[in-house]
């Protein structure tokens, strides 16, 4: 898939079970300001070390050509992923350099099945990221927790009925195209990822 050059780059990681047709369609209705790297971690990300599965992340994001501050929309077992790296980002630099994790179709790793070693220790994980975590019409339970995983504040979003991936880029755009103006550190996307 092809960069979209922009202000601001918007990491796309979507679970194994996210169908590639509902990435590629938000993708297509994000603004033109907002660059998309999309990441696929592998269908076996949940029963893999999260340090490993971190590293690998914060190379592909690198060798995408993501610099300084950046934002992160996850699905599933993605957004356990984007907390992650988010984390792994901010230990590195010493501060937050994700501004916003988008959170979608994902309970809040404590209420994640206990399973594998991704979501054990992504429990413990706190990240100076603003979070904000989208639903559906009908939210879903296990979602209010995810609050315990920001320091920075969390916001939960109840997406109108609809093409979902019209409502998720509307809402990325307003969150992230407002914050941009303001974040005073330049951003580039170049390159492309696969």
């Amino acid at each position: 898939m092809t960069v979209n050059a922009g202000p601001f780059p918007l990491v796309l990681l979507p679970g194994p079970d996210t169908p590639a047709a509902d990435v590629t369609r938000l993708v297509r209705a994000l603004p033109a300001a907002l660059g998309a790297v999309v990441l696929r971690p592998g269908a076996d990300a949940a029963a893999r070390d999260l340090t490993e599965l971190a590293d690998g992340l914060v190379r592909q994001v690198r060798d995408a050509g993501v610099t300084g501050r950046f934002a992160l929309h996850g699905w599933g077992t993605g957004a356990h992923l984007g907390l992650a790296l988010a984390g792994a980002f901010e230990r590195a630099a010493g501060h937050a350099v994700c501004t916003t994790l988008f959170v979608s179709d994902a309970v809040a790793p404590g209420r994640a099945p206990a399973h594998g070693p991704l979501t054990q220790a992504v429990r413990r994980t706190v990240t100076e990221s603003r979070l904000v975590v989208c639903a559906g019409p009908v939210p879903g339970r296990g979602l209010a927790p995810w609050s315990r995983h920001s320091t920075s504040g969390t916001e939960f979003v109840t997406l109108p009925p609809g093409p979902r991936p019209t409502a998720l880029a509307s809402l990325i755009a307003t969150r992230l195209l407002s914050t941009t103006a303001r974040a005073g550190e330049p951003s580039r996307v170049t390159g492309a990822t696969p």
